[in-house]
């Protein structure tokens, strides 16, 4: 009696469908290390049921979709040739900007029961192309008052830098801050929203939830109302780390997490709005950003409102020139030519938006907003300075508080300083002493006001005068200055004059 073998073919059910399409919204992640464990959990899956990469939209979708040729090449996503993948990937990604469209939407609009109209094949011509940096400037103009026309250039390069930051070393952190609110931070934000890549904006953000999202995504961040952060705090290191970390290729965070360590890759685009013109930012964090000190509009011209939950036709035009520009892109110079006084970290913030302006003809306009921006960077960077020349006076003595005249007279004896020289907070002045007033202008941006103080060992025949207390710094140094070696600043100072009726 001979013997029949029965093949019974598996299908491929809901419960089959619901987990492959898991796998391939986990597909979608930057991490390439859990993006290559899902595609070869996808392979594992299709194969008992006698399918493949080419049945995927098929098996996600239930059935058979009109879609865009791009999407139909998602089987490429499988092939065993990792340049082979990377392409399709890259197609992917730049059809999904087109729409302004994430990895999330691509799933869910292939698992949905009717097709989405950005899936159907739509074949168009593409637009002539208008250079994009002027477009961006325009809009921006029509929509913020902002202080100078170079700072416009400079909003309008950094939106455009974040669709090509992978192909720098560095990614600039930008910084929109006020003396109060109404100051156009939020509208500036909104309208980035529209014009950079991956955009993902926030009110408050947890820090978990950030370096996950980066490591998945690398998404462009915009942080409104910053300041709930915290970040000059202790307890926030974490966050700080992230902003720090990820200003630079390669920037990785470890988490211990349930007893194992986990890596996450942080180099993102960050802008941050802040609602003190000052005050909000350690220092550390301060000198990766390209800072914006915005104020409200004088009214002199009328600005167009803008409404983010409307769609706006000047908005999507200039997004899509944006994404032809990056397309049509092929090289930029990783070294472009800098101004001469422009160094270090500065420059490297610099850097890649002086490269898209070169590219783009902007290159005099771009170089022009740097030297302006370096003015305003060595503004800050002489308060900062101040602050630690002012701290390594207090530990040098020992001392609980200061006058203002002893404190002067202390600064103008620092070796490797120049406030005997100073030429004004903007170097544009005379050198001279470092004078009272000057001195208390700077720490009043710090919120620091001089008070009136009395010797610590009071007589009847001791005499107030107005000064500092060393509690009155504390928040700023913690801030604002490097920590520690705090006793090798003796040296440079010569020793507090006894009697000077403050201590």
């Amino acid at each position: 009696m001979s013997r029949h073998r029965t093949t019974i073919a598996k299908r491929f059910g809901d419960r089959e469908r619901e987990r492959l399409a898991k796998l391939f919204r986990q597909l979608g992640t930057d991490n390439l290390h859990e993006a290559e464990a899902a595609r070869s959990r996808i392979t594992s899956l299709l194969q008992p049921f006698g399918k493949s990469w080419t049945n995927l939209v098929e098996l996600i979708s239930g059935g058979t979709l009109t879609i865009d040729p791009t999407i139909a090449d998602i089987a490429g996503l499988g092939d065993p040739d990792p340049d082979q993948r990377a392409r399709v990937r890259r197609d992917l990604d730049e059809l999904l900007a087109k729409h302004r469209k994430n990895w999330n939407d691509l799933v869910d609009a292939l698992c949905s029961v009717t097709s989405a109209a950005w899936l159907l094949s739509n074949p168009s011509d593409d637009p002539e192309r208008v250079n994009p940096l002027g477009l961006i400037v325009h809009l921006l103009q029509e929509y913020v008052a902002l202080r100078e026309p170079h700072e416009y250039v400079a909003v309008a390069l950094w939106a455009l830098h974040t669709h090509l930051f992978r192909d720098f070393m560095v990614t600039p952190r930008l910084a929109l801050r006020s003396p109060v609110a109404g100051c156009g931070k939020t509208v500036l934000l909104d309208l980035l929203s529209r014009l950079v890549a991956k955009p993902a904006k926030f009110d408050s953000v947890t820090a978990a939830a950030i370096y996950h999202l980066i490591d998945e995504t690398h998404p462009t961040l915009l942080i409104d109302e910053a300041d709930n952060l915290s970040l000059g705090l202790s307890t926030n290191g974490r966050i700080r780390a992230v902003f720090n970390s990820g200003h630079r290729k390669g920037g990785t965070l470890a988490i211990r997490d349930q007893g194992e360590t986990r890596t996450f890759q942080v180099f993102t685009p960050l802008a941050l709005a802040l609602p003190d013109a000052m005050v909000g930012l350690p220092r550390t964090l301060n000198s990766r950003c390209i800072t914006l000190s915005m104020q409200r509009a004088d009214r002199s011209r009328e600005l167009k409102r803008f409404d983010a939950n409307r769609p706006d036709p000047a908005l999507d035009a200039t997004y899509r020139q944006i994404l032809l520009w990056r397309r049509d892109l092929e090289l930029l110079d990783p070294e472009p030519e800098m101004p001469p006084t422009v160094r270090n970290r500065l420059a490297d913030n610099w850097r890649p938006l002086i490269s898209i302006a070169d590219n783009l003809r902007w290159g005099a306009q771009a170089r022009d907003a740097l030297v302006k921006f370096a003015a305003e960077y060595q503004d800050a960077d002489a308060r900062i300075t101040l602050l630690d020349a002012i701290r390594q006076v207090f530990d040098a003595g020992g001392h609980d508080r200061l006058s203002s005249h002893a404190l002067l007279d202390e600064l103008h004896t620092l070796n490797d300083a120049d406030w005997k020289e100073f030429p004004g907070v903007r170097g544009e002045q005379q050198p001279h002493r470092l004078r009272d007033s000057e001195l208390a202008s700077m720490l009043r941006e710090f919120r620091i006001r001089p008070r009136t103080i009395w010797p610590m060992n009071r007589t009847p025949g001791s005499r107030s005068a107005k000064g500092y207390l060393r509690s009155q710094f504390e928040a700023a140094w913690r801030r604002y200055c490097d920590d520690g070696g705090t006793p090798a600043h003796a040296s440079k100072i010569r020793s507090l004059r006894a009697g000077d009726g403050t201590a």
